[in-house]
């Protein structure tokens, strides 16, 4: 017999039971029992972590149940036991197991633990052996609106993946100008022979296009409104005439909100006409039109740092929105607001960069509407200083970026266009070693203001349950990085930079998360041969590694290729082979040092990078909600690609073990690491700035050199041509406590 129905009592019945799971209440009284362990046999179809998540008995978490104090103790509700088993039936029947069974076991493991075990039948399936569509021959789209429905011919009878079908047809039709589209579900359900026939029932009603739009404007408070109507109308982009389609009406919604400009959007359809068309009413109520935030903090490689934002979302009365942002860093040691260093970390006080203050303004124009296809354009214009600790100083003056953003529920996607003109400031040893540029003339030239010209794009996906805090989830990111003649930039600037990032979240237990991510970077020439990896790249698109986000073992940016700076070096004679304390005009000498001294370390990043980490997420003991334990290794390598011997293996990457704590706060997790590393540093060429009396030159310094250095009868002194050996390379840290590489920061890692 065939039943045709809304939505029958008995199943709405049926899952409210199944939707009625809840998480079980923690506290156990006394006389209560503790569930040690859950678990579920004969479950074929389903897995456990499904079947779990539907029922209320929970055991006690994974700490409490290993140590047998702390973590969450979890007790039966002998209310809720039984309802548990019906639950599961009813699931089992909604997905097609008309013959499911569901037993409990309950096992004592002493006087106040047990074990429950849920053993279930789940008998054959009934399997659907017809689909039928009626009402579907008038609609032109038929073929297409029937496309990829969840209920199939061979698939089982699933009461879930029926009003899927249902609900999904209906919002095609109203998504393809039937607006007063109903569908409706019949089966004939032959429960012995295993077979069902599923027939859906479709009334499109008629096809319908846009007539009116009727717009109602309220300002805030009841003041007259501010944004003008043709504004709202260019935000809302429904014209009269067009097909009427319900994401349109959406979209519409979506975009008002977008300008932030209104407190409350609705977008309704109206009184539909004889004429097939339909009035379409919207109404927005305006919220403040500007809004402005201030900000502040202290880093330990920012020291004191300070933002500012000022916002105004009706530029001109049209819901063009201007943001105007300003940041600063180095405050307390970067000139011209210096004057507190003792206040900044020792890390900053060693860095040669932070001694000019880091800025950031811009001014960013955007607006919603121009593009229909769900971008939203930004045009900014913006001057900054900024720093990379211990690498280089970025200075641009003037830049401007044009972007389109496209926000999905679960995809990102942009493209973009930047062009700036500026300059890199960076250690002459790392002109010297990484680019062969070791006269002064020529680092200059590189040093000079050039125009960088940039087009970029990138994709993300994110499907976790919690962006700040995943436990469970996927997340990835792609993005890639172009400039060259063809796009604008200076002919010394010519790269290519591709980067990924993926991250996955999964929970173990209720208590305990395991998190994995994977990091891939890579910069090539602008025809992404792989064989340009000598063309010179700005210090600011190299890849650097090491620090709180990455390899945790490793100083910030100090993961990765190196020159050093020696505080000291030996002085010998060509002639004798011996050290000597002066050079005389005429003499020929070259300068070797010591491995033993005392150095600075410059990261020269590089063109190539590997980056992997792995975290457990372990839940408290005590104040389970508030702290978090974590245990973490942290691999990786940055290299040059093609640099000689540099290639990468598997036993090339550093591996940095290390624990950590995690503390909630209003503003996000405090991150506190602890990790260690057994690591040399990598050798690299040594370097010395001579004086300015000597001529202010860089002469190679590494152990092993052979380039000799006349004093002329000038004076100055001069070292012959040749590549700097990369002997040098620093010490073994020497005790344990050296060893050990702490970090503090906000929010999780990744």
């Amino acid at each position: 017999m065939l039943r045709r129905h809304g939505v029958p009592a008995v199943l709405a019945l049926l899952v409210a039971a199944s939707s009625a799971a809840r998480a079980q209440e923690t506290r156990c009284e006394r006389g209560d029992v503790e569930v040690h362990a859950l678990t579920f046999s004969g479950n074929a179809a389903f897995d456990d972590a499904t079947l779990a998540a539907g029922i209320v008995t929970t055991p006690s978490s994974f700490l409490r149940r290993l140590f047998r104090f702390g973590g969450t103790r979890r007790c039966l509700d002998r209310r809720e036991f039984p309802a548990d088993r019906l639950r599961l039936i009813v699931w089992y029947r909604n997905h097609g197991f008309a013959d499911a069974t569901v037993d409990t076991v309950v096992t004592p493991l002493s006087r106040n633990r047990i074990e429950v075990r849920f053993a279930i039948t789940e008998g054959a399936p009934v399997l659907v052996d017809t689909v039928r569509f009626e009402g579907m021959d008038a609609v032109p789209e038929r073929v297409a609106l029937l496309r990829g429905l969840p209920t199939q011919v061979g698939g089982r009878f699933d009461r879930y993946a029926n009003r899927a079908t249902k609900d999904t047809l209906a919002r095609r039709l109203r998504d393809g100008g039937y607006p007063e589209a109903e569908a409706f579900l019949g089966y004939d359900l032959r429960t012995e022979a295993r077979r069902a026939t599923v027939v859906f029932s479709v009334v499109p009603g008629p096809r319908r296009r846009i007539g009116a739009v009727r717009l109602e404007r309220a300002g805030r408070g009841g003041t007259p409104p501010q944004v003008t109507e043709a504004a709202v109308r260019r935000l809302a982009g429904l014209e009269p005439g067009q097909l009427y389609r319900e994401k349109d009406l959406e979209r519409a919604k979506r975009t008002l909100y977008q300008a932030e400009a209104f407190t409350q959007v609705e977008v309704q359809p109206g009184a539909a006409r004889e004429d097939s068309t339909l009035t379409v009413d919207v109404a927005v109520t305006e919220g403040f039109m500007r809004s402005a935030r201030l900000g502040g903090g202290w880093g330990t490689l920012d020291c004191f740092r300070a933002t500012g934002e000022l916002t105004e979302y009706n530029l001109f009365k049209t819901a063009t929105r201007l943001e105007m942002r300003g940041r600063l860093s180095k405050i307390g040691i970067g000139a011209p607001i210096d004057g507190a260093p003792d206040l900044c970390s020792r890390a900053v006080r060693e860095d040669p960069y932070s001694d000019s203050l880091n800025y950031y303004v811009s001014a960013t124009l955007s607006q919603p509407s121009l593009l229909r296809a769900s971008f939203v354009p930004t045009l900014s214009l913006y001057s900054e200083r900024r720093s990379e600790f211990k690498a280089f100083l970025r200075t641009a003056p003037i830049g401007a970026a044009l972007a389109l953003n496209r926000a999905l529920p679960r995809r990102t996607h942009s493209l973009g266009y930047s062009i700036e003109l500026g300059r890199t400031d960076a250690q002459p040893a790392l002109f010297c070693a990484v680019f062969q540029v070791c006269v002064l003339a020529d680092q200059d030239a590189l040093r000079r203001l050039q125009r960088v010209a940039v087009v970029s794009a990138g994709s993300g996906y994110e499907r976790t349950d919690n962006p700040l805090d995943p436990s469970r989830g996927l997340s990835g990111r792609a993005d890639v990085r172009y400039a060259s003649r063809f796009t604008g930039s200076d002919s010394t600037i010519q790269f290519a930079r591709l980067s990924a990032d993926g991250a996955y979240y999964v929970p173990l237990t209720n208590d305990v998360v395991l998190a994995v991510r994977l990091r891939l970077g890579g910069v090539v020439g602008p025809t992404l041969a792989l064989d340009e990896a000598d063309r010179y790249v700005p210090a600011q698109e190299r890849l650097f590694g090491g620090g709180p986000t990455t390899v945790r073992g490793f100083r910030q940016n100090e993961l990765g290729p190196a020159v050093y700076i020696p505080e000291a070096y030996d002085t010998i004679s060509v002639a004798t082979g011996l050290p000597v304390s002066s050079i005389a005009a005429g003499d020929t000498v070259y300068f070797r040092s010591a491995d033993t001294v005392q150095n600075r370390a410059v990261p020269t990043g590089g063109n190539a990078m590997l980056i992997g980490n792995i975290e457990l997420r372990i839940a408290s003991p005590v104040f389970p909600e508030l702290l978090r334990w974590v245990a973490f290794v942290d691999l990786g390598r940055v290299w040059n690609r093609g640099a000689g011997t540099e290639r990468l293996r598997f036993t090339a990457l550093a591996a940095t073990p290390g624990i950590g704590i995690r503390v909630r706060t209003p503003i996000g997790y405090l991150r506190a690491d602890l990790a260690y590393n057994d690591y040399r540093r990598p050798a690299g060429a040594a370097y010395f700035d001579a004086p300015l009396a000597d001529g202010g030159q860089l002469f190679c310094v590494s152990p092993g050199n052979t380039l000799r250095i006349v004093r002329t009868a000038g004076g100055a002194l001069a070292q012959e041509a040749g590549s700097c050996p990369s002997g040098f390379r620093p010490p073994r840290p020497g005790n344990f406590l050296s060893r050990l590489t702490p970090s503090i920061a906000i929010g999780q890692a990744f």
